[in-house]
């Protein structure tokens, strides 16, 4: 008998060397990029990315070689609709199997099941394709180890943690998320935010400013350097070029994110320059051009402040506080709530403590009830507790939902240190 020999390696090796696309040997030489998105170990991973970018292409091959790389693998690719379910299989994953040699001649044969919807391999592996837009009715009974969402801006995010219940018993419970953006708002904006939100960086060799890709690195015939408009490399020797987390905040997120745009592959065979960036820059909206060329959220005319405008307006050196200092204590404050319903998963209670400082107002403590807190009997209890701990003169509040619980936060700080909001569309003033 033959003894099996375990050889260590990673999934862009295992892909390079062993699948093919297109009749030719499967290589990432030109995009150098996306080498850590193949070899992420990241639990969660999240893919932000323009049209056009391979990111199916990506997911295949990720889904084959895990794989194919574990025995009783159970991967599982979840899209909106039924027929983009079919193009992934029949497009990316089918030719993948079948024009590799190595994955067809050794991991399938007649004996296992290989149609639209479910792809077996001889060492018990998986791959099934489903898909869910309202419900995840159809995916009951699937048990799975690594759940690949596709399109997730057009995926309702309340089912998303029911899809995952397919991975309760596996010891791995792996996810990736991957889509377009639209707006900084949606599913896709919910779990980009919460990554580490990585930026490919590219150096000019010619002045040696770093390049976040974007906008400004547009030339009239490739891709620019934003600060002194010479070619920038994107491959190559000549390529100086590293993925940094521009996650704000002080503790990094354990999901990893990353942007993919159609400039990132500026120079692949594909993409013909002057029709596929310059004319759609013409042609398109702005909105349409930063979504499926940048790989952008553009929110104008939609959102009346954005995140990112939020965020210039912040001090991220000037923590906010937990237990107010003296100095918080020696202005007035005031405290806003904004009530959400019980037991949602998408709108929760929200208080704001602000204060007038030197002409300037100042956002010195934030909370969002949610788990046990955001039943409006704690709530109920805290808001006055938090006040007098922050010394707040009154309290503003919604009038719609609100006005219920508006009146028992009355009946214990005060009737008139209650003053409750009500938007009227007809109001002239």
């Amino acid at each position: 008998m033959q003894s099996k020999k375990v050889i260590s390696t990673t999934r862009s090796e295992f892909a390079e060397k062993f699948l093919y696309l297109n009749g030719s040997s499967f290589s990432l030489a030109d995009y150098p990029h996306m080498y850590e998105v193949y070899n992420s170990g990241a639990r969660e991973t999240v893919m932000k990315t323009s049209r056009q970018v391979a990111k199916s292409t990506t997911m295949a091959n990720i889904m084959i070689t895990d794989c194919a790389m574990n025995e009783f693998f159970k991967a599982m690719y979840v899209s909106p609709t039924v027929k983009q379910t079919k193009i992934f299989s029949n497009d990316r994953v089918a030719p993948a199997i079948e024009g590799s040699p190595l994955i067809k001649d050794y991991y399938v044969n007649s004996s296992v099941v290989q149609n639209v919807f479910t792809k077996a391999f001889l060492n018990g592996s998986r791959l099934y394709l489903q898909y869910a837009l309202l419900n995840a009715d159809k995916l009951r009974g699937i048990s799975s180890d690594k759940i690949f969402f596709d399109e997730v801006q057009d995926l309702k995010d309340d089912i998303i943690p029911v899809i995952q219940e397919s991975t309760s018993r596996s010891l791995i419970k792996e996810y990736m998320y991957a889509g377009t953006p639209k707006r900084s708002k949606g599913t896709l904006a919910k779990y980009w935010y919460a990554s580490t939100q990585c930026e490919y960086m590219v150096k000019c060799n010619s002045c040696r400013h770093w390049n976040l890709l974007g906008e400004d690195n547009i030339g009239n015939f490739g891709v620019i350097c934003s600060a002194c408009g010479k070619k920038l490399p994107l491959k190559g020797e000549e390529l100086k070029a590293e993925w940094v987390s521009t996650f704000s905040q002080t503790e990094e997120p354990d999901m990893e994110g990353y942007r993919i745009c159609a400039l990132h592959f500026a120079e692949a065979p594909w993409v013909e320059w002057k029709n596929d960036i310059l004319r759609k820059r013409e042609r398109y909206s702005r909105s349409t051009f930063f979504n499926e060329v940048l790989g952008l959220e553009y929110d104008d005319g939609v959102s009346p402040i954005t995140e990112m405008e939020i965020q210039a307006c912040c001090d991220n050196d000037t923590p906010l506080s937990i237990i107010p200092t003296a100095l918080d204590l020696s202005y007035a404050s005031v405290m806003g709530v904004d009530y959400g319903p019980i037991n949602s998963e998408n709108s929760y209670t929200t208080i704001t403590v602000v204060q007038r400082r030197l002409g300037k107002y100042h956002v010195v403590y934030m909370k969002k009830f949610v788990g046990k807190e955001a039943d409006y009997a704690f709530i109920h209890r805290e808001i006055p507790r938090l006040m007098r701990e922050w010394n707040c003169t009154h309290l503003a509040a919604d009038y719609g939902m609100g006005e219920a619980p508006n009146a028992e936060i009355r009946s214990r700080i005060g009737y008139d240190k209650v003053i409750a909001f009500q938007h009227n569309a007809s109001q002239k003033n």
